[in-house]
């Protein structure tokens, strides 16, 4: 695991930051490469990493969370370095600190919307007495009121409520939203941006969308591209070896 001081927000405290990579290569059969010299995310800060399709968006969020691992590099979430896990921890500390919003939301047909919330925490170290409390509150919260309808019986929009509230159960550190619009009309879009921050915020939770929709960057303070750090971090490299 990095030392404190390589996870500190760099303003003085010694909290841990929501997300930090250092150094990290990934490489593909195929020769795709991935590299990335240092990203960071300070606790409850967004950002929005853009990027055009197949240049490694969602290879990253997968690599961020323990879905695969790196070449090389370093990778800590709260403080914990994702990738010194192994097995079931790895799992367990993914299921508590990391919401995922996906492209398709990856809702779980036949299950009501409380019970693919509920689903969620059974990776949490909340009480299970709380469970059905907390789930009834996030997805009230973000305007789901049916919830014992099943997850095909609720419009797009309704669905990705329900997968947010799901990525937010567990009280995370850090949600990552890949294409978390794709799959919506330009009036939903701008709705779902609005609904996924705020949530965010609410719960305390740093958040990173990955996209290659340009209408997404009015939302965020914080814009990164994707080929523009991996540039940089290519140069970097370079001019060190």
């Amino acid at each position: 695991m990095a030392n404190a001081s390589d996870n500190s927000s760099g303003t003085g405290s010694s909290t841990p930051l929501a997300l930090n990579i250092r150094e990290l290569t990934f490489r593909y059969g195929t020769g795709f490469e991935l590299r990335l010299n240092a990203l960071q995310l300070a606790r409850g800060e967004e950002m929005l990493l853009m990027g055009k399709s197949g240049c490694g968006k969602s290879t990253l969020l997968q690599l961020i969370a323990g879905l695969i691992d790196p070449g090389a590099g370093s990778i800590t979430v709260g403080g914990q370095d994702m990738h010194a896990l192994r097995g079931a921890a790895r799992d367990h500390f993914r299921g508590r600190s990391v919401g995922m919003v996906f492209q398709t939301f990856n809702l779980l047909q036949g299950f009501s919307a409380r019970e693919n919330v509920l689903v969620a925490m059974l990776m949490s170290d909340m009480p299970k007495q709380e469970w059905h409390a907390r789930a009834d509150a996030l997805l009230r919260s973000l305007g789901i009121e049916r919830l014992d309808a099943r997850a095909e019986e609720l419009s797009v929009g309704q669905q990705q409520r329900v997968a947010i509230a799901r990525a937010l159960a567990c009280r995370p550190t850090l949600v990552l939203a890949d294409e978390p619009t794709a799959s919506l009309d330009p009036d939903n879009a701008v709705i779902a941006v609005r609904i996924l921050r705020d949530a965010c915020r609410e719960q305390g939770a740093a958040l990173l969308v990955v996209s290659h929709d340009p209408s997404l960057e009015a939302h965020f303070a914080r814009r990164e591209r994707l080929d523009a750090l991996h540039a940089s971090s290519a140069a970097m490299s370079g001019a060190t070896s």
